[in-house]
């Protein structure tokens, strides 16, 4: 089909010399004194036109049809090949290039095969054609013509060389740009709570400064070359005529030669450099296709698609030998996190690992699951190395529940599912009660079909739930290996001990490896193997390892609470804990994900059109898109005044052209030959001297008209990915094409009517035509293609970001089906799509024939009869034959002009939405926070989940300077309570006297800003961001680097080295190759769980908060480093009289807290302290004594 649509082009690109041929016959005939075969001239135009129009729609529907198809199944490729690949490959990737390279790398290759290759050919042999009937009619003319053709493709094949290594470097600074944003959409409270949005901002904008560079001498190259091709043909046409004048005195020539050699040289020089632009776009497509095929024919080093030549175990006892394996991360070869380890593991053993953090029992449960294989030794499985079983047979043999729980967008039903496809509702219903999640499920308004957008790994739903949803979807496909990594830690201790219950019985007839730091869910276990740098340093039983009195009996005793000797249970650390209930921070149709950055940075930026993601927006009144587009590029206004200008005068000499290559046709009616030589050098003086304002007038209009990347808006990962890109077809070339096109139009008008109205109004009465079939194009170009490609990229960040969750449930095939059926076009949508656009084509196509066949035989008619001269039909059919090829020219941007209106709409939609918490907008008190925090009667639900009242009428009074303690079950509310502190949210009182108040002061007076300011966050979940480890310690004290104006070297690095000393951090730090400069990758992937949470702890603690917020802020710390820490923290909790709110599960870790307030169903039940409540055995004992 694609090699039919290429023929079809070439047969158009013929057509066009072949009608002057029938032409140059009209034009002898109406330059003799007698007209006599003018109409079965115009009969053979009017077949002509009618078979163009078969061979266009033919050309048009196989090229479009060929590479929609094509780009559809490029995507689908790109996506499953990424998903393939390997943990190694993910550790170095950045899913903002990966999603750049899907959205809009893919639209490149689109328009490089499809439409523009087809225009290509179809320019190509309209240039052979015309160079062979030349040459066949009149050699010698055609031959002083062609010298002007090799410096035309000179510069055509060297702009050729240079567009599109500078559109390499271009792409590959908008990837890193995308990747930026990616990696801000994931830690989006996190940039917030610190004030990050100008930093993220202007790191945003700094990535895509390279781009500017580029982009900008990109297109000043593309400018002067396709000036100076248009001044050359102006000289070709020139030096063809004056010699052909020579000729025809000579009597060697006659004038329906001439003009065809002129015409058909013409047409040629101008196909090159409308060659030379279609030409563009495949240098964009070749150099898009160099960076996807590499991934979609990579075979990455573990393949994990079905193998039948490796081995599957006919029984699985799990019978598994480490045999002195050596392993380093491929990120950080240097350090040695497994040395020579080895260990046998029996079949049916439930084998428990702990130790310090970064020993490397992560590690062991990673090589298991064969996310990596080992540097040297082995793993065996029932005597089989690891690496000769099929890789996902294996994996169907395994479930595994990770330190951070990740659930994808969709329902608890299709969650729970992915551990085994096609499962009944019974089957989920009863992994959900073996999980402990059955209760709360059915507890949502649709039950197992409640749909969460994922944010965070599982936006809508808290840590304890998505854990327990996490823990369903292992045990539903039975597996025969176990593989828990602090499982339950996310779990407060009633669920915790239903669930260990429910765990200790599926571990039965199973192998079974747990890593915690918790060492309460280990003591149970059949071996505990004790870890340090990478080796064994105990093993044994917990009655065996207590009797040693080693490292794990100290690790025992340093737990054990001071007050109390029951609860050795409770014993140790966890790594990622419950955070209550919150609700998805906005709905799918808000879906707005990505910061993005403004025209102008010193006054308003996109950041305070997104500063409050968690609420409601107010959308207000939107001006005209495309004059928002070119407000955009208020800072260059002067370079879009002189463009403005260069584009009327170009339009200008366009419609001037008319009027002097008219005079050719006059020409031929002068019998004195040196008359006839005279007034030719005057029409060949009026070409150069229009060739070189030309020249000039295009080579300024390309440097006024590009867009500077910084100017750009964009919003979500998909959009800067896909729609921020396509905003250019509004503004650069595109609308210079549009400008001069309009001059052209109205000026040509003008003159077609000026000297003749009866044909102007002939040749006038087409372009309805060709403007309705235009316009049918643009109402009924899908706005499906968009929302396709928005919500792809949405699709690939989610799923492309937790890369080895999809690898251990052999998701990859699941995800691929859901991102075709979601992100791609049906065949049959791309079928009728390229229907429409085919028909365009062909009526664009094939009007010319049928305008020419209506107007000259009106124009020979009139001749006969005398009412109009030669002179007058000539320039009134050619003026309006010009503006009839421009506007069919400018047609062909329509598609990407619909496209780029789309993008525009679909991101000031998100630039114009107001926030009802704007950052700054509020009272800034000159005196800081004193700690007299309030909570009356605090009530709230969350904007998209109206229905459940998440606080009610929660009241209680913080002292100043005190520590208080929130304590509860998943879903009392304790995390809501800590983010409406930091103003994420407002209540839902509309009492003013009621909600959070600050030193007698309600928070919605005050501005988040300055609330924040006071406020020392340690999360959950760290959200570390891809830089150095003293710019992530830094981060705390962003507002300070702001008021300074300086980026980074603001903060004194005995500052920051103090707040990581504090949070038991600089020992580990100092451990690193590159110590504090050490980047930590995307989402701190290079770090281990306590690391990162550590290094967050050092960034709240170098602020000097008033008022300290800490939710579960050990959770991800083994035993030593939560004992150093929680000593650090106690200590930096009574520091200054700072007031403290500490949510947490693990009691042991609230006794150092003054106050203790227990909440249920969103309402204080119980308070006092540890103490009291202890001997009140109320609420708090029994959560206390729940283990």
């Amino acid at each position: 089909m694609f090699i039919v649509g290429l023929v079809a082009s070439a047969l158009i690109g013929v057509s066009s010399p072949l009608s002057l041929l029938f032409f140059s016959d009209l034009v002898n005939d109406f330059t003799s004194p007698t007209l006599s075969g003018f109409v079965s001239v115009i009969q053979r135009m009017a077949i002509l036109g009618a078979v163009t129009f078969a061979v266009a729609y033919l050309q048009m529907f196989c090229l479009q049809f060929c590479a929609r198809r094509q780009a559809r199944q490029i995507r689908y490729l790109f996506f499953s090949s990424v998903l393939s690949q390997d943990a190694a490959w993910f550790d170095t990737a950045n899913v903002g290039a990966l999603i750049t390279r899907l959205t809009e790398g893919v639209d490149k290759i689109e328009a490089g095969v499809g439409e523009k290759a087809g225009l290509f050919v179809q320019n190509l042999f309209v240039f052979i054609g015309g160079v062979v009937i030349s040459l066949i009619k009149n050699w010698e003319l055609a031959l002083v013509s062609a010298a002007f053709f090799p410096l035309v493709g000179a510069s055509f094949a060297a702009v050729g060389f240079i567009v599109r290594k500078l559109s390499a470097k271009e792409r590959a600074a908008y990837s890193r740009a995308n990747g930026i944003a990616g990696e801000v959409l994931g830690a989006v409270k996190t940039i917030f709570a610190f004030e990050g949005q100008a930093r993220e901002t202007k790191r945003y904008s700094e990535e895509l400064s390279e781009a500017e560079n580029v982009g900008l001498k990109r297109s000043t190259i593309f400018g002067f070359v396709l000036g100076a091709t248009d001044a050359s043909i102006y000289v070709l046409m020139a030096v063809t005529f004056y010699y052909g004048i020579i000729m025809l005195g000579r009597g060697t020539s006659d004038p329906g030669e001439i003009i065809l050699v002129v015409l058909a040289m013409l047409f040629a020089g101008a196909t090159v450099g409308q060659a030379f632009q279609q030409f563009d776009y495949f240098n964009f497509a070749v150099t898009a296709a160099g960076e996807l095929f590499p991934i979609i024919d990579r075979v990455p080093p573990i393949d994990k698609r079905p193998n039948d030549e490796k081995v599957r175990l006919s029984s699985v006892r799990c019978d598994i030998v480490f045999e002195d394996v050596c392993f380093s991360y491929p990120t950080r070869p240097e350090v040695l996190v497994l040395d020579h380890f080895s260990w046998h593991l029996r079949s049916g053993q439930n084998l428990a690992i702990v130790g310090a953090s970064g020993s490397g029992k992560s590690t062991l449960i990673q090589l298991l699951q064969r996310l990596y294989d080992p540097d040297s030794g082995r793993i065996t499985i029932d005597g089989v190395d690891l690496r000769d079983l099929d890789l996902a047979w294996w994996r169907s043999c395994v479930g595994v529940v990770s330190q951070e729980p990740t659930l994808f967008s969709g329902s608890l039903m299709e969650n729970i599912s992915l551990g085994k496809p096609d499962t009944s509702l019974v089957e989920v219903e009863a992994a959900a009660r073996l999980a402990h999640a059955h209760d709360f499920i059915s507890k949502l308004p649709e039950a197992y079909e409640t749909v969460f957008v994922a944010q965070d790994g599982g936006g809508g739903m808290s840590g304890g739930q998505k854990q327990r949803v996490a823990i369903a979807r292992a045990l539903i496909r039975d597996p025969k290996l176990l593989l828990l990594d602090e499982a339950t830690s996310a779990l407060d201790t009633k669920s915790e001990k239903t669930v260990q219950v429910a765990l200790g019985e599926a571990k039965r007839g199973r192998t079974t490896v747990t890593v915690a730091h918790r060492l309460s869910t280990v003591r149970d276990a059949d071996v505990i193997l004790v870890m340090e740098k990478g080796r064994v340093v105990e093993a044994g039983s917990h009655e065996e390892l207590m009797a040693r009195a080693g490292v794990y009996a100290n690790l025992v005793m340093r737990g054990l609470k001071e007050k109390s000797d029951e609860s050795d249970e409770d014993i140790g650390d966890d790594d990622n804990v419950e955070e209550i209930i919150r609700a998805a921070q906005q709905d799918q149709e808000k879906g707005d994900q990505v910061p993005a950055e403004d025209g102008d940075f010193e006054g308003k930026t996109v950041w305070s059109s997104l500063s409050e993601p968690f609420e409601d927006m107010v959308v207000g009144k939107k001006p005209n898109t495309f004059l928002e587009v070119l407000r955009l590029n208020a800072p260059e206004r002067w370079y879009i005044v002189l463009g403005c200008i260069t584009s009327v005068l170009i339009g200008g000499t366009q419609a001037a052209f008319v009027i002097v290559y008219t005079e050719m046709y006059d020409i031929f009616l002068v019998n004195e030959t040196q008359a006839r030589l005279d007034r030719t050098s005057v029409i060949c003086g009026a070409f150069g001297g229009l060739a070189a304002l030309r020249l000039i007038c295009y080579t300024i209009n390309e440097v006024g008209w590009f867009d500077k990347p910084e100017n750009q808006p964009g919003a979500l990962t998909g959009r800067l990915a896909a729609d921020v890109p396509t905003l250019q077809n509004l503004t650069s070339r595109r609308l210079a094409s549009m400008l001069e096109t309009f001059v052209l139009i109205v000026a040509s008008l003008f003159i077609g009517f000026f000297f003749s109205w009866q044909i102007a109004l002939v040749s006038l009465a087409y372009f309805p035509i060709l403007v309705i079939a235009g316009a049918f194009e643009m109402q009924t170009w899908s706005a499906e293609v968009a929302q396709k490609s928005v919500k792809g990229a949405s699709v690939a960040q989610e799923v492309f970001s937790t890369s080895k969750t999809v690898s251990a449930l052999q998701a990859e095939k699941h995800f691929a089906e859901k991102y075709a059926s979601q992100a791609l076009l049906s065949y049959s949508q791309i079928l009728k799509g390229v229907a429409r656009y085919a028909l365009v084509n062909a009526i664009a196509n094939s009007l010319m024939a049928f305008e020419f066949s209506g107007v000259f035989y009106l124009g020979g008619i009139l001749l006969e009869r005398g009412d109009i001269t030669i002179l007058q039909l000539w320039r009134s059919f050619s003026s309006i034959s010009f503006a009839a090829s421009s506007l069919g020219y400018a047609a062909s941007f329509a598609p990407d002009a619909k496209k780029a209106s789309k993008a525009a709409k679909a991101i000031f939609d998100i630039i114009h939405r107001q926030p009802h918490l704007q950052p700054d907008y509020g009272d800034f008190p000159h005196c800081s926070f004193t700690g007299n925090l309030v909570f009356n009667n605090l009530s709230f639900r969350y904007p998209t989940r109206k229905q459940v009242s998440v606080l009610k009428g929660f009241t209680f009074k913080v002292p100043p300077g005190k520590s208080v303690a929130l304590v509860g079950q998943s879903g009392c509310g304790k995390s809501t309570v800590l983010q409406l502190v930091q103003r994420f949210y407002d209540p839902s009182n509309t009492d003013f006297t009621e909600g959070v108040i600050f030193d007698g002061a309600n928070a919605r007076s005050l501005a988040p800003n300055w609330i924040r300011r006071q406020i020392g966050v340690v999360s959950q979940e760290p959200n570390l961001l891809d830089l150095s480890i003293r710019e992530n310690i830094a981060y705390g004290l962003n507002y300070r680097l702001e008021e300074a104006g300086d980026a980074m070297s603001g903060i004194p690095m005995e500052v920051i080295i103090e707040a990581a000393k504090q949070a038991n951090a600089h020992d580990f730090i100092t451990n690193l190759p590159e110590q504090y400069e050490t980047r930590v990758g995307a989402r701190g992937c290079r770090l281990s769980g306590g690391q990162k949470q550590r290094i967050a702890i050092a960034r709240a603690l170098v602020r000097n908060p008033q008022l300290l917020v800490l939710d579960e802020a050990t959770a991800a710390l083994d035993n030593e480093s939560e004992r150093v820490v929680q000593a650090a923290l106690d200590k930096a909790m009574k520091k200054g009289g700072r007031t403290c709110l500490v949510v947490a599960h693990r009691l042991t870790t609230v006794e150092a807290c003054d106050m203790v307030v227990v909440l249920e169903h969103g309402k204080a039940v119980e308070w006092g302290t540890p103490s009291a409540l202890l001997e009140a055995k109320g609420a708090y004992y029994a959560l206390y004594n729940a283990v």
